[in-house]
């Protein structure tokens, strides 16, 4: 079961990690060739459509490090490693609720002025790579902490 449940989280979280990627390299740079009022409009279209794959990607990963950590009681050098990867990704949700959540929402409502826009969006980016590269440290760390278990 240890073995089931690591191999799906370092997927998940790896796939994650590339949801991530795809956004900063894709939306984003979509984003910021168009006029601010028409990226917020854009927007309201491009963020429900992240949500599932963003959800489907992180979720097993987050539970699945989570639960590694108490599987993995018996050895603290693994526990520790899991751990790691857990905070990673609990960091990242803690970025999205507090920082990119209500920016997103702002911009769907069309809260902000053409420049203030431009801005938020320029900022909104910048931490999105932040949480891109929380997210691939994440994935080190769950797979150091697999290729450390006794999985026999």
């Amino acid at each position: 079961m240890k073995k089931t449940i690591a191999y799906i989280s370092i997927i998940s979280i790896a796939a994650f990690a590339g949801n991530m990627m795809n956004i900063g390299l894709s939306y984003a740079v979509h984003w910021q060739s168009l006029d601010p009022l028409a990226f917020m409009e854009s927007f309201k279209i491009d963020f429900p459509l992240l949500l599932g794959p963003t959800t489907v990607t992180l979720v097993p990963g987050f539970i699945g490090s989570l639960w590694l950590v108490f599987l993995n009681k018996e050895n603290k050098a693994v526990q520790r490693l899991w751990l790691i990867s857990f905070m990673a990704l609990l960091l990242i949700n803690i970025q999205t609720a507090a920082y990119h959540l209500p920016m997103n929402l702002d911009f769907m409502d069309l809260k902000y002025s053409a420049m203030e826009a431009t801005s938020k969006l320029q900022s909104w980016i910048i931490f999105h790579w932040l949480r891109v590269g929380m997210a691939i440290f994440s994935a080190i760390y769950a797979i150091k902490a697999f290729k450390n278990t006794s999985l026999s």
